[in-house]
């Protein structure tokens, strides 16, 4: 079908947040690209001018130079529909059901072989309605789930309410995602905003918004049982993170070991991790990140004289910082080893 791995966008929110306005007004903003779209429920599409000019069993293709499918219950089955398809797009966007919590269609696009092959993870974008946001994370955990995974949050229909009000929000949100571009729009418009072709699941974005993660908790390098000193949280919400920063390496097989078990147990509640690691033995920076109960490395460049470090962050609910950080510096490798 194609020579090279295609971006792909994910868009979630709330039912009635702007998701198909979003959709519209993406197709508008790149008039170069051909898209295929992945909808949840084809008999619900809105998409401006989309008129059906012709179709391949569930695929059909738009008077825009667009084509659409629906979203069938096996997301690989509606993928591989895709690849096999005649028709050509240079960027797929995925638009999921409201009450879709997307850890599932994100792995599929991290870890399924025969898609990985085929598409590139560009971002997760979550749209969210202004009057409602807090009311929806309060009665809904798939908005609070939708929000803490996102790359990009659009706080749509921001003309109805206050700036004050607005800014409230992003503080919300930052405080259990502290890497996301926050946008505050009306009618989901996104004409000044660079929303394709950012891929945040890169390696060297997932290392930018890991250095820029500066609450750090734990009991750092010294051996003082000193009580932890938690951020003040939102008591309205479980979602928070948590990162740790170490001097030192990693031994890998511990590491790799300790990562397996500690995400199986918490597969229920620890949504996102992104690390900096440096492994013994390993001359390359190796940047983490993980989804769920999937997670994978990437080499970066080499340490070189820099002194080594490891730095993870915890995106999820319930953490356990003194736990955490206790397991974390039992990964080191001893000092004099390293040397």
């Amino acid at each position: 079908m194609h020579n090279e791995r295609l971006p792909v966008t994910i868009i979630t929110g709330f039912l009635g947040a702007g998701k198909t306005t979003l959709l519209n007004n993406i197709i508008a903003k790149y008039p170069q690209k051909k898209f295929a779209i992945i909808e949840n429920e084809f008999g619900e599409i809105g998409i401006d001018g989309g008129l059906i000019v012709g179709s391949n069993e569930n695929i059909f293709e738009l008077n825009n130079g667009c084509i659409c499918c629906s979203l069938q219950e096996d997301f690989s089955t509606t993928i591989e529909a895709l690849i096999e398809s005649p028709f050509e797009f240079n960027h797929l966007l995925v638009e999921t059901t409201g009450i879709a919590n997307p850890d599932t269609i994100i792995n599929s696009f991290l870890m399924t072989e025969k898609i990985v092959k085929n598409f590139i993870l560009d971002s997760t974008i979550c749209v969210v309605d202004a009057q409602h946001m807090e009311d929806l994370i309060a009665d809904q955990p798939e908005v609070l789930k939708q929000l803490a995974v996102a790359d990009t949050v659009l706080i749509n229909k921001a003309d109805s309410v206050h700036a004050d009000y607005l800014q409230r929000l992003q503080t919300k949100i930052l405080s259990f995602n502290y890497s996301a571009a926050i946008h505050s729009v009306s009618y989901a418009n996104i004409s000044e905003i660079s929303i394709l072709d950012v891929f945040a699941f890169s390696g060297e974005a997932v290392k930018k918004s890991t250095l820029a993660f500066h609450h750090l908790g734990g009991m750092g390098l010294s051996d003082k049982k000193e009580p932890l000193i938690r951020k003040k949280r939102d008591l309205n919400h479980e979602i928070m993170n948590e990162g740790f920063q170490m001097d030192g390496s990693f031994d890998f097989q511990k590491f790799n070991f300790w990562i397996k078990a500690y995400m199986f147990i918490n597969r229920s509640s620890i949504l996102r991790i992104k690390g900096i690691i440096s492994f013994h033995d390993v001359e390359e920076k190796v940047v983490f990140q993980a989804v769920k109960s999937n997670y994978l490395f990437e080499i970066g460049e080499p340490w070189g004289d820099e002194p080594r470090f490891c730095k993870m962050v915890f995106i999820g609910k319930k953490i356990d910082s003194r736990e955490l950080d206790e397991n974390l510096h039992e990964l080191m490798v001893d000092k004099l080893k390293e040397a």
